[in-house]
């Protein structure tokens, strides 16, 4: 009997072992990646922790792991995810897998234009009284003092005259939106002016009260409530295929906007939110976790369209743009 009975604990116990199944141990990069990753629904995450691991088994250096870092980016799927360096900001990978559609960017164009680090924000008065502001992508640095060029020269153009306005994202490759949103605020409107929304439907608003942008409920910077502007102001906003990531989360804030008119080209579509998470020293993760929305809650999972299409010269020529000509018929009509 007594046999009988410890035989039969052993094979409860064999079959307990046998039902339990065997749980993943999580590199901790890909942990992160399938946390927080808008598309983690459509990932194998299994296969691709299994790789990664294989891929990076051993390796220290960040010049090492680049191949398990590049293969963890395509493995999402997301156009817009890459690796920073934590030292000096620089790319370490992007991903270069499979995108739906054609990039017609010319290259050369969006490396010494496009993502010229030494542009900077300009604005100028055209005649007929139309303020002109060029936006263009923002890097790293003190966001209230970024914020406070942008807003100084929207209230230099409104003591000039300035009643009309041009808002040129054409070249804006995209980087910190804080201080674009900030210092355009008494352009954008009063309110919830656009958000994000992440794959559990959670929405992260962006609103301006009183000329003070805030993210999520955090006041980016303080910022006095100048220039006035009416609602009713005329704003031709121009995009171009250039116009990427912060740049169109900053055309989507027009979006819905009274007396406003978007011409140009339809955007590179790159307009989801980055998370931002620390890895180590070396390391900065930025996948998507959202999708853009307006302030009608219009999602934006593509590109950002304009209302009246015409085709991008890759000139800087103010006095010979296209663009802006049309721009000035609109604005004067």
């Amino acid at each position: 009997m007594k046999n009988i009975i410890q035989t039969l604990l052993v094979f409860l116990f064999l079959s307990s072992c046998q039902g339990q199944k065997k749980e993943i141990t999580f590199h901790p990069l890909v942990l992160k990646a399938k946390e927080t990753s808008l598309y983690a629904d459509r990932v194998n995450w299994k296969e691709v922790n299994s790789k990664f691991i294989e891929l990076t088994k051993g390796k220290e250096k960040t010049e090492d792991l680049k191949e398990g870092l590049q293969y963890l980016i395509n493995s999402l799927g997301d156009k817009h995810g890459h690796f920073r360096s934590a030292k000096d900001n620089s790319i370490i990978v992007s991903y270069n897998g499979k995108i739906d559609g054609t990039d017609n960017r010319d290259s050369e164009f969006l490396n010494l234009v496009i993502n010229d680090i030494d542009a900077k924000f300009s604005y100028q008065l055209l005649e007929n009284r139309i303020g002109y502001l060029r936006i263009v992508g923002i890097g790293p640095g003190d966001v209230k003092e970024q914020s406070d060029f942008i807003r100084q020269g929207l209230i230099n153009l409104k003591l000039k005259g300035a009643d009309k306005w041009i808002v040129d994202l054409r070249f804006n490759g995209g980087g910190n939106m804080e201080p674009m949103i900030s210092g355009l605020a008494p352009l954008i409107g009063v309110g919830f002016i656009a958000g994000a929304i992440n794959k559990d439907n959670e929405i992260r608003e962006y609103t301006i009260e009183n000329g003070q942008f805030s993210n999520y409920e955090r006041l980016v910077c303080e910022m006095n409530n100048l220039p006035k502007i009416a609602s009713d102001e005329k704003v031709a906003v121009l995009l171009s295929r250039y116009t990427a990531s912060s740049g169109e989360l900053v055309a989507v804030a027009f979006k819905g906007r009274e007396n406003t008119i978007f011409i140009g080209e339809e955007t590179a579509g790159y307009t989801t939110g980055n998370g931002y998470d620390k890895i180590n020293d070396n390391l900065i993760l930025l996948i998507s976790q959202d999708v853009f929305i307006d302030r009608n809650k219009n999602r934006y999972d593509g590109k950002v369209g304009v209302d009246e299409y015409i085709e991008f010269q890759h000139n800087t020529n103010i006095n010979s743009d296209n663009q802006i000509s049309k721009a000035k018929e609109r604005l004067n009509r």
